[in-house]
């Protein structure tokens, strides 16, 4: 395959231009090896080239924006991959106020800019290499713990404020030295901005502070930002103005669909593929049927076969065969 012929599917699916086939892509994580660079790289790359990806989302450890601000953690989950807190860093009020601004090329920051630098060697700019970033609200949930921090952001407001500055001062940072370091683009992951979580009005006051100026700092210089909008009951017209060129959620778990989506905001959509459910099951004709469903909701423009989030670890290998094989038989 040509070294373009990724990027100019890539291209064409986010400006809504006619394409051979939908670009496809899947991501996991990896446990057993994402606190080692080098071997997390080998496996990513690997990764793209088995199943014909036409962009590749690094997969930080899950614990990469909260070790060097002190939470500790034991073990991980044993579907999801991501690791399991022990200890959280924010305990009282105060502690937020007290977070420091951390260096983007220091710790577990810098760990992931040499596996950006690694993954993109291996690659060869042959497809779309994205960093997988938390907004500082997401950061900030996961620094306390979620219901701690929906504690303190009612009634002691003004501290967690002062940490969230912190927090998106810091991204800010990271987010321009992954572009420097490798990446071509950013997947931005948000989950607060669920009505399971917050009101409508308490994630706008710290999404409209922190959230958004974050994506807008490092937008410009993306060439694909892949805006993910993690959870359900989603404030999706919210994030949907958000700069973005595509939009990634579980659509298949809960509204909008792709179609709904298509009616309410013009930004290429990333779905189409159950995570959760489908993708378990070791049903090849469902998964098949998925993506020819995907693509009709949407004429095939303006989309990027995904799945609604990560995979499980524990996804059977002939449901990822399978996704592949249904996303490429529509060339």
């Amino acid at each position: 395959m040509a070294q373009s012929e990724r990027w100019e599917r890539v291209e064409a699916a986010i400006k809504g231009a006619p394409v051979d086939r939908p670009p496809f892509g899947f991501w996991l994580h990896m446990p057993d090896l994402d606190g080692d660079p080098a071997k997390l790289a080998r496996v990513t790359v690997d990764l793209y080239r088995r199943y014909d990806m036409d962009y590749v989302k690094v997969m930080f450890r899950s614990s990469w924006g909260l070790e060097d601000w002190g939470v500790t953690f034991e073990g991980y989950h044993p579907t999801g991959g991501y690791r399991l807190p022990a200890r959280f860093a924010i305990q009282a009020p105060g502690d937020w106020i007290r977070l420091p601004r951390l260096r983007p090329d220091a710790g577990a920051l810098g760990e992931q800019l040499r596996l950006l630098r690694m993954v993109q060697e291996g690659i060869g700019g042959e497809a779309p290499v994205l960093a997988t970033l938390f907004a500082p609200s997401m950061l900030a949930a996961q620094l306390a713990g979620e219901a701690t921090f929906v504690k303190h952001l009612r009634e002691e407001p003004d501290a967690v404020h002062a940490g969230l500055r912190t927090i998106a001062a810091t991204l800010e940072d990271f987010a321009q030295a992954c572009l420097a370091n490798g990446a071509d683009g950013v997947f931005y992951a948000i989950q607060q901005a669920s009505r399971r979580v917050l009101r409508d009005d308490e994630y706008q006051a710290i999404g409209r502070a922190y959230d958004r100026p974050v994506i807008e700092s490092f937008h410009d210089r993306s060439r694909l930002t892949m805006l993910h909008l993690h959870g359900e009951e989603l404030m999706f017209d919210e994030l949907a103005s958000y700069p973005a060129h595509v939009l990634n959620w579980y659509d298949r778990n809960g509204d909008p669909s792709l179609a709904a989506a298509r009616q309410r905001t013009k930004t290429a959509l990333a779905g189409g593929i159950d995570h959760d459910r489908t993708m378990m099951l070791d049903t090849p004709g469902e998964i098949a049927a998925q993506v020819a469903d995907a693509i009709a909701q949407v004429d095939g423009r303006g989309l990027l076969l995904a799945p609604g989030c990560g995979l499980a670890i524990t996804v059977p290998e002939r449901s990822m065969r399978a996704a592949r094989d249904a996303a490429l038989g529509f060339a």
